[in-house]
């Protein structure tokens, strides 16, 4: 697992993580995996019936989810699941797969809806200091988070960070994949905010000391999950982070 250079290392500063669908982007995750899947099994109707196809991807998927493992790769874990579902080789699926996300993928666009306020804020952030890691759970390629970062005109923020399926080893709602991106990042976690839509993958981070800010709209809740420290808009992040870690202001003495 690489590890950045100590000259990368951010730990004095304070850093806003985000996650994306249902969060930076503004969609009903549910449907969007609903169309998702069914452009999948059409596109992949020729390696396999797309009903057996689908239920390879989701079976693979919770098995990277579930995956503890640091020396494998999430895009590693669900290989070894997905490979003998569908009797072919990943090796020979990999490209497939993305070019899939090349050429199918940016059709799911009208499913999100893009207003502004996202970018709007992720400057306004930046403006005020806080470096920003995309904390998204990581089991997509990057084409394909990048292709949704488009979507929220959020593609062109300078990320420290942005979690995907080839550079992290653990999935939301595991721990570990917060204790990964501080121990990648060089973060401390409690000069951290995690912000996101869903009650269990996002807000567990407060485990690690971080606050965490519930963005209302599309919230994920499947009950018995940590109560966030603030919750509300999207559009009031920046208001909202600069309560729950206040930055160092200079006295008009000093």
């Amino acid at each position: 697992m690489p590890v950045l250079d100590e000259g990368c290392r951010t730990e004095d500063k304070r850093t806003v993580l985000f996650d994306l669908d249902g969060t930076l982007l503004r969609l009903d995750v549910d449907e969007f995996l609903r169309h998702y899947m069914g452009r999948v099994g059409a596109y992949f109707s020729h390696v396999a019936p797309p009903e057996k196809l689908i239920r390879a991807i989701w079976t693979s998927t919770n098995a990277m989810i579930a995956n503890l493992d640091s020396g494998v790769t999430n895009r590693e874990a669900f290989a070894a699941s997905f490979e003998p579902l569908v009797g072919r080789s990943w090796q020979e699926m990999w490209p497939e797969f993305l070019d899939f996300y090349s050429k199918e993928f940016p059709k799911l666009r009208s499913l999100s809806k893009e207003d502004g306020v996202t970018s709007q804020m992720l400057s306004r952030c930046l403006d005020s200091g806080w470096d920003v890691v995309l904390a998204t759970n990581p089991i997509f390629p990057e084409i394909a988070i990048t292709e949704r970062l488009r979507w929220c005109n959020a593609h062109d923020i300078p990320w420290r960070f942005i979690t995907h399926i080839d550079n992290m080893h653990f999935c939301k709602p595991n721990l570990q994949y917060y204790q990964e991106i501080v121990r990648l990042c060089g973060l401390d976690p409690y000069r951290c905010v995690m912000v996101g839509n869903d009650v269990q993958e996002d807000m567990v981070a407060q485990s690690l000391g971080m606050k965490t800010y519930l963005v209302e709209g599309f919230v994920i809740d499947r009950g018995g999950g940590p109560e966030p420290d603030l919750r509300g808009s999207l559009g009031k992040i920046p208001q909202a982070i600069e309560r729950l870690l206040p930055g160092q202001v200079k006295s008009e003495e000093e």
